[in-house]
């Protein structure tokens, strides 16, 4: 049996029923794009995530927990931490908290935070930076799997160049571990983030067309911009064009192509290995 909690939390509300407002409106903000946009919201499941979110000073607005859910691993802690805030907070039954979440195995702790700007030019770079495009990505999962490998190795940025994916879709922060919502990231067109790149004077290494050399071979230790294309069509005629070097990663299995995520942190070790031994 759960024990009542060390720390006192300011509720708002206890919510039971299943039809409240509240619990349809956190299953909307999960499955919806544009009901996120609409609101300006995006829903944060999780306590290791929720701590990111909250040491990267993302503006939380509400948050929901269930202690039939948590494993004692802090949870009274980190909703203690939110008395101090704006942010209101709610109590859930344990089955209008199944409902609310993503997950199957939930831990107990969500919140909804305010969506942020993604605009490229919010974007500092300082010396000779590391950044990581990605063109067309699809599936939140990859995005999140590769935001986590980008964080590992150093990426300063992160571009999305016309993104079919929502940044703010919950399975990318779930497979990020929380690190989209620290992670330096943008989104644009390809011609914006062409822009950027060109403005801060970045060479454009590509991934996988003609006349591509081992990646191993590219080199990583001064300023540049590492491209990877969409998981189903890659660097489309826009990215080859104006590229200034092509990469391949050498296989010999009979295995067509690697996940993006695969492919991205193959390149990026290269990179840190690089930089590292300057």
């Amino acid at each position: 049996m759960y024990a009542k909690p060390f720390f006192t939390v300011v509720l708002s509300e206890i919510i039971l029923s299943l039809q409240n407002s509240r619990v349809k409106e956190l299953v909307k903000l999960r499955e919806s794009p544009r009901r996120r946009r609409e609101l300006g919201l995006f829903p944060i499941e999780g306590l290791r995530e929720i701590e990111v979110g909250i040491n990267a000073e993302r503006n939380f607005t509400e948050v929901y927990f269930c202690p039939s859910f948590f494993r004692k691993r802090g949870e009274d802690i980190l909703l203690h931490r939110f008395n101090e805030t704006e942010a209101e907070l709610f109590e859930l039954g344990k089955d209008a908290f199944a409902k609310s979440s993503y997950r199957e195995t939930p831990d107990g702790v969500m919140a909804l935070a305010r969506t942020f700007d993604l605009q490229p030019s919010r974007l500092s770079l300082g010396v000779n930076p590391l950044v990581l495009v990605l063109d067309e990505v699809e599936k939140p999962g990859n995005l999140g799997a590769v935001l986590r490998s980008a964080e590992a190795f150093g990426v300063d940025a992160v571009l999305l160049s016309d993104a079919a994916v929502d940044f703010f879709n919950p399975n990318v922060i779930r497979s990020s571990q929380g690190l989209s919502l620290r992670m330096p990231v943008a989104v644009g067109s390809k011609t914006e983030s062409l822009d950027f790149l060109r403005a801060h004077n970045l060479r454009i290494c590509g991934s996988g067309s003609k006349n591509a050399v081992p990646f191993w071979e590219g080199d990583f230790t001064n300023g540049v911009a590492l491209l990877l294309g969409s998981e189903r069509e890659g660097l489309g005629s826009f990215w080859i064009e104006n590229q200034d070097e092509s990469l391949v990663i050498p296989m010999s299995g009979s295995a067509g192509s690697l996940n993006l995520s695969v492919s991205a942190a193959c390149f990026l070790s290269e990179a840190a290995r690089q930089r590292c031994s300057q």
